[in-house]
């Protein structure tokens, strides 16, 4: 990927846009519950990138605590789930994006929690979700 890429996206109705910055950390297909739950879908792709890596540049986001100091952001005017955010880290979900097709996801997060019948590019590494020490504080 290009370091000067500008993934761009936003919510259903346009009125939330956003931009990552550069190259994400991850991309990535997770499989825990709650995400689940957030995106209404059996795994959520997500594009991970540092939090000052991200500029919302339209609409005020709506953000919900799925757990201390874990937000989940929507859009509250069309429902469209956009973000997971935490641990000075923000996750685009990569169905928000305008071009979707370029950023193929490379890996699996809490694949343990898959649903069983749900087998999304299972030739992907599993690897285990782990967080900055710098965001640990």
């Amino acid at each position: 990927m290009n370091q000067q890429a500008k993934p761009a996206g936003g919510c259903m109705c346009s009125a939330i846009r956003y931009e990552g910055i550069g190259d994400p950390l991850y991309i990535g297909y997770c499989h825990c519950s709650s995400c689940r739950h957030h995106t209404s879908s059996p795994v959520a792709a997500m594009l991970v990138f540092e939090a000052d890596k991200v500029s919302f540049l339209a609409g005020k986001r709506s953000i919900y605590e799925s757990s201390p100091g874990i937000g989940r952001s929507f859009c509250s005017k069309c429902g469209t789930s956009l973000t997971w955010e935490g641990h000075g880290l923000i996750s685009l979900l990569i169905g928000t994006l305008d071009n979707p097709d370029d950023y193929p996801p490379t890996l699996h997060w809490r694949y343990e929690e898959r649903s069983l019948w749900c087998d999304v590019a299972s030739d992907l590494p599993k690897v285990k979700m782990v967080f900055p020490e710098s965001s640990q504080a």
